[in-house]
C-alpha cells in the first residue's frame, strides 16, 4: 500500500477514534463543565455533534454537511465548525492549512468567543501543526501538551 494511502487510512481512523473518546468521556466533560454556564452537557453535546466524523466511508461533503447539522451548543458548534474545514484535509500534509481554517471557521461560531476555552485549544493545535508539521515523535506531543496546559481562561 503506497506511503499516502496508509497515511490518508490512518487520518480516517484517528477521526473514529477521536470521535469515540469524545463519546467515552462524555460524562467527565459534563462534570468540569462551567463555562459560559455551568450547564453540565458539554460532553453530550460534542459527543452528538461529532458523531458525523465516524462516517468516514462516506463523501467528505456530506459528513461536512452532517457535522454542521448535528451540531448542539456553543461547544458542538465550535467543534463543529473547526472540524467542518479540518475534516477536509486529503491528506496529512493538508492538516495545517485546514486546521488553520478551522480555528478561523470556530472563532465565529459564536457571538462572544473567549481565550482560554476550546477555541484556544485549536488555536494552539494549529500553531503547533504550522511549526511542526505532521510528527508524532514524543518530544513533538510533549511540546503540544506542555503549551494546551499552559491555557487559562
Amino acid at each position: 500500500m503506497p506511503l499516502v494511502t496508509k497515511m490518508e487510512n490512518s487520518l480516517k481512523k484517528s477521526f473514529v477514534a477521536g470521535t469515540e473518546r469524545v463519546a467515552a468521556w462524555a460524562y467527565l466533560l459534563d462534570s468540569i463543565n462551567v463555562f459560559p454556564v455551568a450547564d453540565g452537557d458539554t460532553g453530550r453535546n460534542l459527543s452528538i455533534s461529532l458523531t458525523p466524523l465516524r462516517s468516514v466511508s462516506q463523501p467528505k461533503e456530506k459528513v461536512v454537511h452532517q457535522l454542521l447539522l448535528s451540531a448542539r451548543g456553543n461547544s458542538g458548534n465550535i467543534a463543529s465548525r473547526f472540524f467542518s474545514a479540518f475534516y477536509t484535509a486529503e491528506t496529512v500534509f493538508d492538516l495545517a492549512m485546514c486546521a488553520k481554517e478551522g480555528s478561523a471557521r470556530a472563532w465565529q461560531a459564536v457571538s462572544d468567543p473567549l481565550p482560554g476555552t476550546m477555541l484556544s485549544v485549536f488555536d494552539v493545535l494549529t500553531d503547533a501543526l504550522g511549526r511542526n508539521g505532521i510528527s508524532s515523535d514524543r518530544k513533538t506531543v510533549d511540546a503540544i501538551l506542555d503549551r494546551l496546559e499552559k491555557i487559562r481562561p
